[in-house]
């Protein structure tokens, strides 16, 4: 069994202390974070394999997929639509608002991928079909609820994304690592690869060049990495459903946030 990791507390550093990271060395420690987080929860070490009949492995990743396809129209559609509106009248913001319209494109056709195998399994692909589930909602809402361009992004880009890549069995693990990649489907995961997971690297790339515009002084900081320690604790309750849905359970420690 791997022992769980500590994150970093960087919420609790002094103002000063806070102050000492340029905007890229502090977007890098958020990003660093939410890796070392999906490192150490999505280790194979830290769960076992439930044994389902068919039947209910195909109905579990029905709801699989559409809690997918739910999450990247949602999360994914509406804070970087949210983002693109406040810095609208930010000129020299023109390339990112270009970028985020590029994440808006990417997201719908990933919410369409999902939706595809939603159908393909049995499920219905339309979004108003799923019943969406208390900590699902939640997330939404710690993602889009927010009235800065930095506050959505370390929620969506910089937490979220790097998240998601390692629950489709992608990321710094190895595949015989990951207890993801040995659950899903394998032509899911080819495919996902192809048509999700490749975009994801421009969305956290965009994410960055947003934070370290508008990380703003020790006060803001330090508000955003609360922020992301909230994101990242009902994150955990997303994940634990999705990893039961797949067919495993935990049997390590979850990351201490």
């Amino acid at each position: 069994m791997a022992v769980a990791v500590e994150l970093p507390k960087y919420q609790e550093l002094s103002d000063e202390e806070l102050m000492e990271w340029t905007p890229a060395e502090f977007v890098e420690k958020m990003i660093g974070k939410s890796e070392m987080f999906a490192e150490n929860f999505f280790l194979k070490e830290n769960w076992e394999a439930v044994e389902l009949d068919e039947q209910t492995r195909q109905n579990n990743l029905v709801e699989f997929c559409a809690r997918l396809a739910w999450r990247e129209f949602y999360n994914g559609v509406h804070p970087p639509s949210k983002q693109l509106v406040m810095l609208e009248k930010k000129t020299e913001d023109l390339g990112i608002r270009i970028r985020l319209a590029q994440q808006i494109i990417d997201e719908v056709q990933h919410q369409r991928t999902w939706g595809k195998w939603c159908k393909h399994y049995g499920g219905s692909p339309r979004l108003q079909d799923y019943e969406v589930s208390p900590e699902v909602l939640k997330q939404f809402q710690l993602t889009n609820d927010y009235d800065d361009p930095a506050e959505i992004a370390v929620n969506l880009q910089l937490t979220g994304e790097p998240i998601l890549v390692y629950l489709f069995g992608y990321g710094t693990l190895k595949p015989d690592e990951s207890i993801t990649y040995s659950l899903l489907p394998k032509e899911l995961l080819k495919d996902i690869k192809k048509s999700v997971v490749a975009d994801e690297p421009r969305h956290i790339a965009v994410g960055k060049d947003i934070m370290k515009k508008y990380c703003g002084d020790a006060k803001k900081r330090r508000k955003l990495l609360e922020l992301q320690c909230k994101r990242l604790e009902n994150t955990i309750k997303i994940l634990v459903r999705d990893l039961e849905l797949l067919g495993a359970k935990p049997v390590g420690q979850f990351p201490t946030i």
